[in-house]
């Protein structure tokens, strides 16, 4: 049965190994009791804060060049307020929970839809664990809540001056009842969003440690590529595979739907085999039109 996807978000808390993770749930997507989910510790978890004052942030949406493994996080962070030089990243598991609302709750990323699908479930996220914090803080000092601001990872109380790290505060604010609302930041408020901070994906890709697809290796994993007629619409008419097969490293020359693929145990002997293959093109209709 299909959910809509028009309810609020709710979020749940559970403390392990000495931090406080805030979660966070798109309903309608799927229905989870409050028991179950803290007795299962579910991980639709969006922020873990450490008591080392170490913020995980959890990425649900692919990087691929438009800068969403930096403002993903910049909307959480935000209404966190910490410290952006101590931010870190992780990558979310396949799981439902994780999708974007804006596509049905799917797990896909596409058509502009990372911010403005995540917008509200990311800050709600970050607002939610500052609030439980600034409460944490506020029982310590025995003061009123409102007495009480955060900056950079801390919570400060305004009258006196005191602060206290959210490291500090994570095992007694993990033992408080989650709100079921929290105020959010006017845009005025802002101290992260609108502004140009460094990308979070830069540092991998100029060291070399970032993976790609192309770089995961599984155990058996063969290697095809693929040869194409270079004519649009144009099919196999008959190809020799001897001489691709020759090439050390090939396993296979297969015939599919749109051309003829090289098998191979790795990219080099893939690619050396398609370079080898011999084919006959049926280059069908379009074949005299020029590009």
């Amino acid at each position: 049965m299909t959910k809509t996807l028009t309810r609020r978000t709710f979020l749940k808390v559970s403390a392990a190994g000495g931090a406080l993770l805030v979660g966070g749930y798109v309903p309608g997507l799927r229905e989870t009791s409050t028991a179950e989910a803290a007795g299962a510790l579910e991980p639709n978890v969006w922020v873990k804060i450490g008591a080392d004052d170490t913020i995980t942030i959890m990425l649900s949406q692919l990087e691929m060049g438009q800068g969403v493994m930096t403002s993903m996080p910049m909307l959480l962070a935000e209404e966190l307020d910490v410290d952006w030089n101590k931010i870190k990243t992780e990558w979310v598991p396949a799981d439902p929970k994780y999708g974007n609302p804006n596509f049905g709750g799917a797990q896909l990323t596409a058509g502009s839809n990372s911010v403005r699908g995540m917008w509200r479930i990311l800050r709600q996220a970050g607002g939610t664990a500052r609030a439980m914090l600034v409460t944490a803080a506020a029982q310590s000092w025995n003061v009123e809540e409102n007495t009480c601001s955060t900056e950079k990872g801390e919570v400060i109380h305004k009258t006196s001056g005191r602060r206290l790290r959210y490291g500090a505060l994570v095992e007694k604010a993990a033992a408080l009842p989650v709100p079921k609302t929290v105020s959010l930041k006017s845009p005025k408020e802002f101290r992260l969003l609108g502004q140009s901070l460094p990308r979070l994906d830069i540092p991998e890709k100029v060291n070399g440690k970032a993976t790609f697809g192309i770089d995961v290796k599984r155990p058996g994993m063969l290697i095809a590529r693929v040869v194409k007629c270079p004519v649009f619409g144009g099919k196999v008419e008959s190809f020799n595979a001897d001489k691709a097969k020759a090439v050390p490293g090939v396993r296979n020359v297969v015939q599919i739907g749109s051309g003829v693929a090289v098998v191979a145990d790795n990219y080099w002997a893939a690619s050396k085999g398609a370079q080898a293959l011999e084919v006959k093109w049926n280059e069908g209709p379009l074949a005299n039109l020029s590009s």
